[in-house]
């Protein structure tokens, strides 16, 4: 049975027309968050008042704000990039998985971490390398655990991306300077589920990687495409509390608050491209205790436009600190997107290596049947797999008569 389009016509007419009162509801939106930037573009006093009036009053649930690095640049800064280094090296990594399936024959997971060396300003040609890991059960104990192991599985595979990008920042540290160090993703590294009140051991172990790179010399940066955060809105929002004595400080940092827009819809505006905003401190639970555990891993960010669209850049305090790591960040991203036109080349390439296609995963089960058959293991898949490998293959178990 196929999906029968012609009876989702009117649905699609809807959805298409409500799109589009959406987008401009969310333009005049964005258009009033630019003029209290504006307002408030300098302003610290105002900002250092709405911040603390925020703590006191807003729900630690879901209050998630940003504060201005310095008062170096307004809030409303448009940086543009600076020239790049002449020489620099540069590393990203990425990863992929398969996870465990107790519908398949055997039960296994694997985590693939891809990366890339690239020499910026250098005749060497990159380095792509990856690194793959296949995790089984050893025993009927282990085996249990292996089909409710799939959130596990992300976390491990995430402690393993940076884990590798800081032993391969380590090894690079006598390299041209300076070594910028790329994740695919956030540094606040905080999996669902865990307290707030303490890290757990895997961001402990985030924590240390994170270290580990700031001990190699290398400039540490996550690079978001498309985020979602609302922490500069926040920010605002909260300015226009101060003067409201009705302003429902509750509702801070809630989805769907202060017109449901998150920040890319004002740098959108704001920004040109190639160009940054100013650097802000990712105000939230999680971020202290991540600056209580080792005040220089405190995480910051800026907003960048690539060439079409906005990106979020974490970087830790420890590069927030110095103006120079900030440009070369800055310079360094702004270059490897001009090779791809809109995005790094060397998280492009990092993916590419991750990934893990459905020719690799049936390689790697033709694999490993073949050698549970050379250890007298029989390879069976759950009759629910079965069935939907027949459905799915245009195939059924009779022919009829």
């Amino acid at each position: 049975m196929t999906l029968e389009i012609e009876k989702l016509t009117t649905g699609i007419d809807g959805m298409a027309q409500a799109a589009a009162e959406r987008l401009e509801r969310s333009r005049e939106t964005a258009a009033e968050l630019l003029q209290l930037l504006s307002q408030y573009a300098d302003d610290w006093d105002s900002i250092e008042a709405s911040l603390a009036q925020a703590a006191r009053l807003a729900d630690p649930k879901h209050y998630r704000s940003a504060r201005p690095f310095d008062h170096n640049a307004p809030l409303n800064a448009q940086i543009n990039p600076p020239a790049p280094p002449k020489k620099a090296t540069i590393v990203a990594t990425d990863g992929s998985q398969i996870m465990p399936d107790r519908h398949a024959a055997h039960l296994y997971y694997l985590i693939n971490v891809g990366g890339i060396v690239y020499h910026h300003g250098d005749t060497r040609a990159p380095q792509p390398f990856t690194i793959p890991e296949l995790h089984y059960p050893t025993t009927d104990q282990e085996a249990a655990r292996f089909v409710m192991s799939s959130g596990e599985v992300s976390i491990a595979r995430d402690l393993k991306e940076i884990g590798t990008l800081a032993d391969t920042a380590w090894n690079l540290r006598g390299g041209d300077q300076p070594l910028l160090a790329i994740l695919d993703q956030r540094l606040l590294y905080w999996p669902i589920g865990g307290t707030e009140a303490a890290p757990n051991d895997d961001v402990v172990a985030w924590l240390r990687s994170m270290t580990k790179l700031r001990d190699s010399g290398a400039f540490l940066a996550g690079y978001i495409d498309r985020p979602m955060t609302t922490a500069v809105v926040t920010l605002l929002r909260s300015l226009t509390g101060l003067d409201d004595p009705k302003f429902d400080w509750k509702s801070l940092g809630k989805q769907g608050a202060g017109g449901g827009l998150n920040d890319i819809a004002l740098f959108r505006l704001l920004l040109e491209p190639g160009q940054r905003s100013k650097v802000f401190v990712n105000v939230s639970p999680p971020n202290e205790r991540f600056a209580e555990h080792d005040p220089a891993n405190e995480v910051c960010f800026f907003y960048f436009n690539p060439g079409r669209g906005i990106a979020r850049v974490d970087v830790p305090r420890w590069v927030a600190e110095e103006d120079e790591a900030v440009a070369a960040v800055h310079a360094l991203l702004h270059d490897q997107c001009q090779i791809l036109g809109d995005y790094p080349y060397v998280i492009a390439r990092a993916d590419e290596m991750a990934v893990v296609g459905r020719q690799d995963n049936e390689n790697l089960n033709f694999l490993i049947d073949v050698a549970m058959q050379r250890h007298g293991v029989e390879s069976r898949l759950t009759a629910k797999q079965s069935s939907k490998g027949l459905a799915r293959g245009g195939k059924t178990r009779h022919g009829g008569i």
